[in-house]
């Protein structure tokens, strides 16, 4: 009975870093998500009256073209954060953290500068320029990825990872003798003559 006591806190000891697998890649691609988004809307507006009222709109990619770039990264960075394991996720989710970063402080070091962009592609002096809430959005959206590719690096060795049979022929699976061996499209088709599985 006390063996089983004893055995029980070790088990349930990953327990709290495996649950935290789905709502931290969640909460990251919602953050790199809502950033691609908001990197794609007007960040402000110029207008001139005269000779005709004529309005024009800068987006965050006029602004600041780096951020839609660094945001598209952190995407690609989540989707490849859930097919890789341990030490592949860490790298990166360090990387994907790097551009997440690098996309909030543009976005915010660039938002000063969207009332211009919009004057210059109207082509004259605005009359009138307007700014909008998406570059802090923006920057906003950048840090929740931030925090969760922190999560990624330090419970990715505890997360969930794809089963083996996803893997190419020829990827290292165990062998007979209980060692690492390598499986090629031969072994393959030895497996299937024998009547067995070979994916399992």
């Amino acid at each position: 009975m006390s063996d089983r006591a004893a055995d029980a806190p070790t088990a349930d000891a990953g327990r709290p870093s495996r649950s935290s697998f789905g709502p931290t890649v969640l909460l990251g691609l919602a953050g790199s998500g809502l950033a691609t988004v908001g990197a794609t809307q007007t960040w402000a507006e110029a207008s001139r009256r005269s000779p005709g009222l004529r309005t024009v709109t800068a987006s965050g990619s006029d602004v600041a073209p780096a951020v839609l770039a660094l945001a598209l990264v952190g995407l690609a960075c989540w989707g490849t954060v859930l097919v890789l394991r341990r030490r592949g996720r860490r790298v990166v989710a360090a990387v994907g953290g790097a551009t997440g970063l690098g996309a909030a402080l543009s976005a915010v070091l660039s938002a000063g500068d969207a009332p211009e962009v919009a004057g210059r592609l109207l082509g004259g002096q605005p009359d009138s320029t307007t700014t909008s809430a998406w570059p802090v959005l923006t920057a906003a959206a950048c840090l929740v990825s931030v925090a969760a590719f922190g999560v990624a690096v330090l419970r990715a060795a505890d997360w969930p990872e794809m089963s083996s049979r996803y893997d190419a022929p020829g990827s290292p699976v165990p062998g007979d003798d209980g060692r690492r061996g390598r499986q090629t499209g031969a072994d393959l088709w030895k497996a299937l003559d024998r009547g067995d599985d070979p994916t399992l």
